[in-house]
């Protein structure tokens, strides 16, 4: 005989029992906002950032610790902190040498763009910006770095569909760009066909450094231009759960890590510095453990520090229509 616990949706407002011995079909970390650095600093100084190092290996060994047999792992943008080749190196160094699953999906994130602020000897310069750097040679060292197939692309595992997209411009292009994900009319219709091409009746994972504006927590800037392109190809897919980084807001006693409208978004946090939303550093490093189940997936923050769960989030599968409304928690 099986036990049963019984389990509240957090959405859709409805009760369920499950067995507590339920196998999950797979399970994921994401982690992102790593902010890797060494060679040198703003000022010219000599810097390995040693905190942001020992973060990255605490989320990896206790992520192999919760599930030595996890499924994959995706580092959800700003792997680096000034774009360089020697942070890579670190962060490459860091891999072959922490064990986490064979199948690790990068995104790109803003600071892989900021090389661009950096003379050749890795010295900041922000007058002579952008230095000589092209936005695709940013692109290319991404790519050349984490063996990701491009800038943004899909991967099948278990029969489940990941998609990672990634910003194509930055402010080297346009300094009214700032931080903010640009995403082309080619890569917005690549994915509208992705899309179209996966079962509604099971979850689809889309991976973007950037919030959606006004969504979750810390989104509340303009974080993706012209943002309305991307919420309108995903408000017809409500099997879409939309996972971001970029704020580095924690996961801690906040209401919004996950929104809802049409589709499912979740705040990751940040693994170099977690903040609260009036800037207060929180002084632990954070990500997410994601469980999916057949007609479920069930989403937790983790406090990699102190090896603590945090905040837990229900996702239904297909999303109920009786919740595809603005604002729902």
């Amino acid at each position: 005989m099986i036990s049963v616990a019984v389990v509240s949706y957090i959405m859709g407002f409805s009760t369920v029992s499950y067995a507590i011995d339920e196998k999950p079909n797979m399970s994921f970390g994401i982690i992102s906002d790593i902010h890797l650095q060494s060679r040198i600093d703003n000022s010219g100084n000599p810097i390995d950032d040693e905190q942001a190092e020992i973060k990255l290996q605490q989320a990896l060994q206790d992520l192999h610790s919760i599930n030595p047999e996890m499924d994959m792992l995706i580092m959800n943008g700003d792997l680096t902190h000034t774009g360089m080749q020697t942070d890579y190196d670190v962060l490459k160094e860091i891999l072959y040498g922490t064990p986490h699953p064979q199948n690790t999906l990068f995104a790109m994130g803003n600071h892989e763009f900021y090389s661009a602020y950096r003379l050749p000897t890795g010295e900041f310069s922000k007058s002579t910006f952008p230095n000589g750097v092209t936005e695709q040679a940013c692109i290319n060292r991404f790519i050349r770095n984490t063996g990701m197939p491009s800038l943004y692309y899909d991967k099948v595992i278990k029969g489940y569909h990941f998609i990672v997209l990634g910003s194509e411009e930055s402010r080297i292009t346009n300094w009214n760009n700032l931080d903010s994900a640009v995403l082309s009319d080619t890569q917005l219709q690549w994915l509208d066909h992705e899309l179209k091409e996966t079962s509604k009746d099971q979850p689809t994972f889309v991976f973007l450094h950037q919030p959606i504006p006004h969504t979750v927590a810390g989104s509340e800037q303009g974080t993706i231009v012209d943002s309305e392109k991307l919420v309108t190809i995903l408000s017809h897919f409500p099997q879409v759960i939309f996972f971001s980084g970029h704020s580095h807001i924690t996961l801690k006693n906040e209401p919004y890590t996950m929104y809802q409208n049409h589709f499912t978004m979740f705040n990751d946090a940040s693994v170099r510095n977690p903040v609260t939303p009036f800037g207060e550093l929180i002084g632990d490093s954070e990500g997410l453990f994601v469980k999916v189940y057949k007609d479920r997936v069930v989403v937790t923050g983790r406090d990699f520090t102190n090896k603590k769960w945090i905040d837990s989030y229900t996702v239904r599968v297909p999303l109920p229509k009786s919740i595809i409304k603005e604002g729902v928690q």
